[in-house]
């Protein structure tokens, strides 16, 4: 019985009872040999029936529209995607016909300037320009001067 879908009230009179009409159309269908239905039981399953009957075919006609909506709005979706590309009249499309480009999180931030100045011209030395340990080191630009006037000069 309870696996029908009846409930019980318990020893020792185990009336068994049920809220809905399914449990009782199949026990109607799959009928013990000892089953009693009052009155009052058998007039509330004639008048729930019909009505569960429609609600389960009501269900699985619903499905069925739920998944036929889906798949159309899934279809007008991609649909509606294709169009709103509108090839210009030149015919082809060109970066100065797509929105502009966001720009990206990371931006390149240069790296401070060194600390230490050359001596002529008090401009930021950079250490791939002299060697650690010079006393007074010079820019590239300024050792290149230095350089072309002692060529001239010796």
């Amino acid at each position: 019985m309870k696996a029908a879908g009846f409930k019980s009230t318990g020893p020792p009179t185990w009336v068994w009872y049920s809220l809905k009409a399914m449990p009782l159309k199949w026990l109607r269908e799959n009928r013990p040999p000892v089953l009693t239905i009052e009155a009052g039981a058998r007039t509330e399953y004639e008048r729930l029936l019909p009505v569960e009957e429609n609600n389960a075919r009501l269900k699985t006609e619903l499905q069925a529209h739920k998944k036929a909506l889906k798949k159309t709005l899934d279809r007008e979706k991609r649909q509606g995607e294709l169009i709103t590309l509108v090839i210009p009249e030149k015919g082809y499309i060109s970066a100065e016909d797509l929105p502009p480009m966001l720009p990206s999180e990371k931006q390149y931030v240069p790296p401070p300037p060194p600390n230490v100045l050359c001596f002529v011209c008090r401009s930021p030395v950079y250490p791939y320009e002299y060697t650690e340990g010079i006393e007074n080191p010079a820019c590239l630009w300024c050792q290149k001067k230095v350089l072309d006037f002692c060529d001239e000069v010796c």
